[in-house]
C-alpha cells in the first residue's frame, strides 16, 4: 500500500526529471539574407557566412567589434593597414575605425560587438 508521501516524492521527481530533460531549443533568427550570404542573430554576437568574391564594405560601427574568423581567407583592411588573413584567427576593430573584408574564399564569421 502507497503511503501518500510516497506518491508525492515519486510525482516531484517525476516532474523534475520531465523538467531536466527537456531541452530549450529555438530557432535562430535571420537578420540579412542575399547574394553575399547569410547573417544570423546569436544575441551578442551574429554569424555570418559570406560567399567567395564578396565585400563588407569599407565601414566603422559606433561599438568595439571582435570579429573571429572560423573558416576561408580573407583580404582584411583595418585603417589603412591591408593583409591576407586566413581561418582561424581573430581581430579586432575600434569603435569608428574603418575596415573592410573582401571574402577571397567562402567564409564564415563570428562577431562580437561591446
Amino acid at each position: 500500500m502507497f503511503c501518500v508521501a510516497s506518491v508525492f516524492r515519486y510525482i516531484i521527481f517525476y516532474i523534475a526529471l520531465n523538467l531536466k530533460n527537456k531541452m530549450d531549443l529555438q530557432e535562430i533568427k535571420i537578420i540579412k539574407s542575399d547574394e553575399r550570404g547569410i547573417i544570423y542573430n546569436c544575441g551578442k554576437s551574429s554569424f555570418i557566412t559570406r560567399r567567395k568574391g564578396t565585400i563588407s564594405a569599407n565601414h566603422t560601427h559606433e561599438d568595439n567589434e571582435i570579429v573571429y574568423l572560423v573558416r576561408g581567407e580573407v583580404e582584411l583592411t583595418i585603417g589603412d593597414e591591408t593583409q591576407i588573413v586566413k581561418a582561424p584567427i581573430m581581430f579586432e576593430t575600434a569603435p569608428n575605425v574603418y575596415h573592410k573584408l573582401v571574402a577571397l574564399t567562402d567564409i564564415d564569421l563570428v562577431i562580437d560587438r561591446s
